[in-house]
C-alpha cells in the first residue's frame, strides 16, 4: 500500500516536473533566439502537456497494458490503481500549466 501512495506522488512531481523545467528552459531558449520567453513558455506548456503525463508513466504501453487487464480479464484492483496514476500526473501537468499560465500574467491569483 506504501508504494502505491508513493507511486502516485512520483508521478504527479514528474509530470510537475517536466512541466516546470520544460517550460522553464524552453523560455530561455527563446530568450537567446530573440522570442519573448513568457509567450514562448505559455506555449510550449500547451504543446508538452500529454507529453508530461506520458512521461511519468514511464510510458503508454505498460499503462495501457494494465488498462487491458484489467478491463478484459475483470482485475477491477489493477484498473483503478492505473487510473488513479494517470489522474496524478494529469493533475501535476494541470498544476505546471496553471503555474506557468500566472506566471505569463494571463489569470491572476
Amino acid at each position: 500500500m506504501l508504494a502505491f501512495f508513493q507511486n502516485i506522488l512520483y508521478n504527479f512531481f514528474i509530470s510537475l516536473g517536466v512541466m516546470i523545467g520544460g517550460c522553464f528552459f524552453g523560455g530561455v531558449a527563446a530568450t537567446l533566439n530573440g522570442h519573448p520567453p513568457l509567450k514562448t513558455m505559455l506555449d510550449l506548456c500547451n504543446r508538452i502537456k500529454v507529453w508530461a503525463i506520458i512521461v511519468a508513466l514511464g510510458g503508454t504501453i505498460p499503462s495501457i497494458k494494465v488498462l487491458e487487464i484489467g478491463i478484459f480479464n475483470g482485475e477491477v484492483r489493477g484498473l483503478v490503481k492505473q487510473v488513479v496514476y494517470i489522474l496524478s500526473a494529469l493533475l501535476g501537468a494541470h498544476i505546471g500549466y496553471m503555474l506557468i499560465y500566472y506566471l505569463e500574467g494571463s489569470g491572476s491569483l
